[in-house]
C-alpha cells in the first residue's frame, strides 16, 4: 500500500481541508500594487496584473513575499479541528517550474505548521469530494475557486487574510467538524 493510499483511507469519511497560498498565506496582492505604485491592488488594471505576472520572475516573486502575520494562525485552526491540512496552490501557466520552486521554498521559510501534502494544481474542484463522496474544505480567495468548489460539491470558505477576519474560517470549520472543545481554543 501507497503512503497515499495510506493516508486517504485514514481519512475516509472525514473532511480534509486545503488551504490556498496567495491572498491567504502569502501577501501577494499587496506586493502587486507596491511594485506597480498604486495605493491598492484593487486599483491595478487588467493590463498591470498581466504584466506583473508575465514580467516577474516567477522562482523569486513566490520565494520573497511576504507571509500574512495570521499565516501560520490559519494552519494552526485547520490542524486543530481537521487533524492536519492540505496545500492546494495554483502554479503560474507560463512559469509553471519557476512559480512551483519558489512556492516550495516559501513554504519551508515562512510556515511553521507543516502540511500533510503540497499540491499545485489549477483545477482545484477536483479535490472537492473524496472518492466515497465525502466533501473536502477549501479556504481561498478566488471567488471562481470558490463557486467551482461548491459545484463540485465540496465545502468552500471565501477569505482573504487582509481583508476577512481569521474568525470567518473559525466559523465555518466549526460547522464542518462541530465541537465544543474548539470555541475555548479560539474564543467563539
Amino acid at each position: 500500500m501507497r503512503i497515499t493510499e495510506l493516508f486517504e483511507s485514514a481519512n475516509e469519511g472525514k473532511p480534509i481541508v486545503f488551504i490556498d497560498m496567495d491572498g491567504v498565506l502569502a501577501d501577494l496582492y499587496n506586493h502587486a500594487a507596491e511594485l506597480h505604485d498604486v495605493e491598492h491592488y484593487k486599483n491595478m488594471t487588467p493590463k498591470q496584473w498581466e504584466s506583473f505576472f508575465k514580467d516577474s520572475d516567477a522562482y523569486h516573486l513566490f520565494r520573497d513575499i511576504e507571509a500574512f502575520p495570521t499565516a501560520n494562525t490559519l494552519l494552526q485552526i485547520a490542524k486543530k479541528f481537521a487533524g492536519g491540512y492540505r496545500i492546494l496552490s495554483s502554479p503560474l501557466s507560463f512559469d509553471r517550474a519557476g512559480s512551483i520552486k519558489g512556492k516550495r521554498e516559501w513554504l519551508a521559510k515562512n510556515i511553521k505548521v507543516p502540511a500533510d501534502e503540497v499540491i499545485f494544481d489549477h483545477e482545484k474542484w477536483k479535490y472537492a469530494v473524496q472518492p466515497d463522496g465525502t466533501p473536502n474544505v477549501l479556504i481561498d480567495d478566488y471567488g471562481v475557486n470558490i463557486r467551482a468548489w461548491n459545484q463540485a460539491g465540496g465545502t468552500a470558505v471565501k477569505y482573504q487574510a487582509d481583508e476577512s477576519p481569521i474568525s470567518v474560517v473559525v466559523d465555518a470549520l466549526e460547522k464542518v467538524f462541530p465541537s465544543d472543545k474548539y470555541k475555548k481554543d479560539f474564543g467563539n
